[in-house]
């Protein structure tokens, strides 16, 4: 059986009682992965997990599996005494393979660094989540001046976030450069790759998700949702371009006055100390009497957004940039109509006018013309979309074939090592 060492962004929801802590909503695809891995029985397991308190930091067995902490105290850079904590983990855990997800952490170098160190990294492969690097030249999405140079109290300002992740993207730069082998699933995140490394050996293989979505698989039905609703998934963040989503309601709301938009996370009518873009959000509403057409939801566990799935007349994913958006991907199986904006790796997920509508990110008016086609639903446009979504998407996230694409990848990467091919 082979050994394999994940190193994973955060604490799977799977050992978060063994931690004490709440289980996060994030990282699903880790998750499904892990699942479907675990039916083959060809592989041994073991992860490794960040601790932001060194008191929280312990190793040992849960759910059949060993794991390993490390102390994460900075997102934006490493030090030796990370990598000396891996080099550690990798004496003890003997890996075959190095399983990195994402390219977008300072840790994800100081592991690099640490095989390196152990004479083993050409036994790495990075899983490519969002890059960082490319993000953050993308991350102010035409949020005006005002609002970028902002500075509240107690909060962090628009372009402080974008120094932020530009200093994580000099640690994904340098990971990437140092890297043998990456795994991918779009155009755009082997062009990007590519571009910063062009010895890189891509292998593509798609994502899982959890076990809910296959259960509702194509349970979407136009006569049984909200007519004229719209959800989307998260807002708080520049690049998911909720803003692009506002500048277009005026024009869907005067042709549907019924309009109402439900957005997971949390309220932003009620947050003190407001971050700078959410002032800005709340200026758009209020400019636009945008706020009776819209509803925070909260943070949303997976029952509870295949539940706003079901409900939702259109998903939208209005993002200034993506790879490929785990919550389009789960509408898409469900079978929700769907309007993306056409960016990153967006147009790997949907052929437009087939299985749902794309359009440029910074093109509100057109956002809004493709939802006023869903919402007029003519020639049974939204069952036309939802029956095509389903069957795309069932050809990506197939758990079984996505599962024997990684432990092909694993092999290839194990022989290669044997190899001593660098």
């Amino acid at each position: 059986m082979m050994r394999v060492l994940w190193l994973c962004s955060l604490v799977l929801p799977d050992f978060s009682q063994e931690f004490g802590i709440k289980k996060v909503n994030t990282g699903g695809w880790m998750t499904g992965m892990l699942h479907a891995l675990e039916k083959t029985c060809q592989v041994d397991i073991s992860l490794c997990f960040p601790i932001y308190e060194k008191h929280r930091l312990k190793k040992g067995i849960y759910n059949n599996h060993r794991y390993y902490t490390f102390l994460c105290d900075s997102m934006e850079a490493y030090n030796n005494t990370m990598i000396e904590s891996f080099e550690q983990i990798l004496e003890v855990s003997k890996p075959e393979v190095i399983h990195i997800w994402g390219s977008e952490f300072a840790h994800t170098t100081a592991m690099l660094w640490a095989c390196k160190n152990k004479g083993i990294l050409n036994r790495a492969v990075i899983s490519i989540q969002g890059l960082i690097s490319v993000i953050s030249k993308h991350y102010i999405a035409d949020v005006p001046e005002k609002y970028r140079m902002l500075r509240v109290a107690g909060g962090t300002g628009i372009d402080e976030m974008v120094t932020s992740c530009e200093k994580r993207g000099n640690c994904e730069i340098e990971s990437l450069k140092m890297v043998r082998h990456v795994i991918g699933r779009t155009d755009w995140d082997r062009a990007c790759t590519e571009a910063v490394n062009a010895n890189i050996c891509y292998h593509f293989c798609d994502e899982i998700l959890r076990d809910i979505f296959y259960e509702c698989k194509g349970k979407w039905k136009y006569n049984e949702c909200e007519k004229y609703s719209i959800f989307v998934s998260q807002a708080a963040s520049p690049i998911k371009g909720f803003h692009y989503l506002l500048q277009a309601l005026p024009l869907i709301i005067r042709k549907y006055p019924n309009t109402h938009v439900y957005a997971a996370g949390r309220n932003i009518f009620n947050i003190e100390n407001k971050q700078p873009y959410i002032m800005y959000l709340n200026q758009l509403i209020d400019e636009f009497e945008l706020k009776e057409h819209i509803s925070f939801l909260g943070r949303l566990n997976e029952e509870q957004m295949v539940k706003q799935y079901l409900k939702a007349n259109v998903f939208v994913l209005p993002s200034a940039i993506e790879n490929s958006s785990n919550s389009l991907n789960e509408a898409k199986i469900i079978g929700v109509p769907t309007v993306g904006a056409f960016t990153g790796g967006t147009s790997n997920r949907v052929v437009s006018g087939k299985d749902g509508f794309l359009y440029p990110h910074n093109e509100p008016a057109l956002l809004a013309f493709y939802i006023c086609k869903i919402f007029r639903n003519e020639d049974d446009l939204c069952t036309k979309f939802s029956t095509n979504s389903v069957q795309q998407m069932t050809k990506f996230i197939e758990p079984k074939l996505n599962a024997e694409r990684t432990l092909l990848i694993y092999e290839l990467v194990a022989k290669e090592s044997v190899r001593g091919t660098v």
